[in-house]
């Protein structure tokens, strides 16, 4: 008896469909993102936002005002300078153009969120560089900003290299005859940051110098070019990193590859950040990244030089931000955690990490004067975008506190306390982390339960441990999270409820879009009930909204199990 084989060859008409599809696509999308891009370019500048003039008096910043022009024309821009801002635009119109603000931010991560899911299968590590370097382009040349952070940076560089001044402990008040000095927001306070962003800025004034140019124009171009350096330097490292990861972990596809790092590469708030704002976090997650990169490609072969190299570069972190110690010691909980355990390795790893802080905090040392940041710095007293900060006006405007601050870096007695409640809550929580590596060392020893740990630690900090928040703090946390989602066995298992994929999207999109809430309409807009609670305080609730819905599925997920123990006890 013959037995036939039937053998399914494939559609040879759906095979040219199929290869067009996937040419077509990513064309596509690179074309929908530049669009929302270009649109963002467009909006940012609307002088009913109020955000600040980026590109100054140049001739390049009224040319780069052309899409704003375009689509809204008769609409009035941003002012050239601080000095001519001229009457406030009609509260309607600033609330038109809030929702303007708000509806760009959506589309950029509809077009986003749509790319991230479809593209992976048809597109490789050169697509993701070039479409990131594009949209970062676009990015640098808008001619506005939403934070005043860069002119600070500017104004510590020309302190440093102009006015041969130590950057970390003179006042920004010490050259009010500057330029720079009218669109400074934060003058009698020395730099919060550290010596790691002091050389870099410095370097960057200097090599403007070296090309003839003192002007302020220059310096924004600079950092934000070198930012998206950085943006695409940490895209290359997630990508490394993952590649490193294959051979331990194989479950780590080409496609969960391609995936982690386009979502990484094209988040709208990590180009904003990046592009726009030029925030040093950028720099901050870059080093991050690097000290993993040294961890997980030397790895294998168990050499010290994997922990040294480490350790230095998130001492470099720490010295730009000091918040970043809060890393170290996931490093060292990760060496305790291995076996053999090697206790010199420890001790020396941590003497290194010591001593490269000292060794370039000492130049700027000053006699200690470099501490004085810590008597004026609002984040000590202050709350800002947090649920905090909304608890605490609340109370002051129930109980009809005066509202005035004697200085800006002052808080209430009431934000005092706050601060107070977040460090020893914070503290708490991140002694218990510490403690269960310690003496549950399985719990850390992976490279993926590192990953874990460090972006829960940073995501804690942000949540509940500083009342004092930014949108650019979080930054860390998506570079240490697309680690997360190429070594995550499981799509949704991520610290126990946090659902990866879907946490990460909606937090990037809060913490975009909070920046909705610092535009006039909501600044100046007060409850009827409550004549001094301003609209913008929900903020401090908004920042963190995410969380409602990814706790409402979680729960969801878990109904049928819950349900059928219930039965099971019922039964019993």
């Amino acid at each position: 008896m013959q037995t036939s084989t039937i053998i399914h060859q494939p559609d040879t008409n759906q095979i040219p469909a199929l290869t067009q599809q996937r040419r077509f696509s990513p064309l596509l999308f690179l074309f929908v993102m530049e669009c929302a891009f270009l649109l963002l370019a467009a909006v940012l500048p609307l002088r009913g936002l109020w955000f600040y003039n980026a590109f100054l008096e140049t001739p390049l910043g009224s040319w780069m005002l052309w899409p704003t022009h375009l689509i809204f024309p008769g609409y009035a821009v941003l002012p050239p300078t601080p000095g001519h801002s001229g009457p406030l635009p009609s509260l309607a119109l600033s609330w038109n153009e809030t929702f303007a603000l708000l509806g760009t931010f959506i589309l950029l991560f509809l077009f986003y969120t749509l790319a991230v899911r479809f593209l992976p299968s048809c597109i490789s590590r050169r697509y993701i560089l070039i479409s990131t370097a594009l949209f970062g382009i676009t990015c640098t040349l808008i001619p506005a900003l939403a934070s005043q952070d860069l002119f600070s940076y500017i104004a510590y560089a020309r302190i440093g290299v102009l006015y041969h001044l130590n950057p970390l402990t003179t006042l920004p008040i010490t050259i009010a005859k500057d330029p720079i000095y009218p669109y400074l927001y934060w003058v009698h306070q020395p730099s919060a940051y550290g010596p790691t962003w002091a050389i870099i800025t410095c370097g960057l004034q200097w090599l403007a110098l070296l090309f003839g140019s003192t002007n302020i124009f220059t310096m924004v171009l600079l950092l934000r070019v070198f930012n998206l350096a950085m943006h695409l330097g940490s895209v290359f490292l997630v990508w490394s990193i993952s590649g490193h990861l294959q051979r331990p972990y194989p479950f780590i596809s080409l496609r969960r590859r391609v995936q982690a790092t386009l979502a990484f590469a094209w988040n709208p708030f990590l180009l904003f950040e990046a592009c726009i704002n030029a925030h040093n976090d950028t720099t901050i997650l870059f080093l991050v990244l690097l000290a993993l990169w040294f961890l997980v490609s030397r790895i294998h072969s168990a050499a010290p030089q994997a922990y040294l190299l480490s350790a230095a570069t998130l001492a470099l972190a720490a010295c730009l931000k000091i918040t970043f110690v809060l890393l170290a010691p996931g490093l060292l909980l990760f060496l305790w955690a291995q076996q053999p355990r090697r206790l010199y390795l420890i001790i020396a790893t941590a003497a290194l990490y010591v001593a490269v802080i000292i060794l370039l905090y000492a130049p700027f040392w000053q006699h200690g004067a470099i501490l004085d940041l810590f008597q004026v710095s609002p984040a000590i007293s202050r709350d800002v975008n947090t649920p905090y900060e909304f608890l605490s006006y609340l109370y002051i405007n129930i109980e009809h506190i005066h509202l005035a601050h004697p200085t800006p870096e002052t808080g209430f007695p009431v934000e005092i306390l706050s601060h107070k409640i977040s460090t020893a809550l914070f503290l708490f929580v991140y002694g218990l982390l510490c403690s269960r590596a310690l003496l549950a060392p399985e719990s850390i020893r992976t490279l993926p339960s590192l990953f874990r740990w460090l972006a829960l630690v940073w995501l804690l900090y942000c949540l509940i441990g500083t009342p004092w928040f930014w949108p650019w703090y979080s930054i860390t946390f998506f570079g240490i999270y697309a680690l997360i989602e190429v070594t995550s066995k499981r799509k949704w298992q991520f610290s126990g409820f946090l659902l990866v994929p879907l946490t990460a999207r909606l937090f990037a999109f809060c913490m975009l879009s909070l920046y909705c809430f610092l535009t006039l309409a909501l600044r100046i807009t007060v409850l009827s009930q409550l004549p001094h609670f301003q609209w913008a305080y929900f903020r401090g609730l908004w920042v963190w909204i995410w969380i409602v819905p990814v706790l409402a599925l979680h729960l969801y997920r878990h109904l049928p199990f819950m349900q059928r123990q219930y039965l099971q006890r019922q039964k019993l």
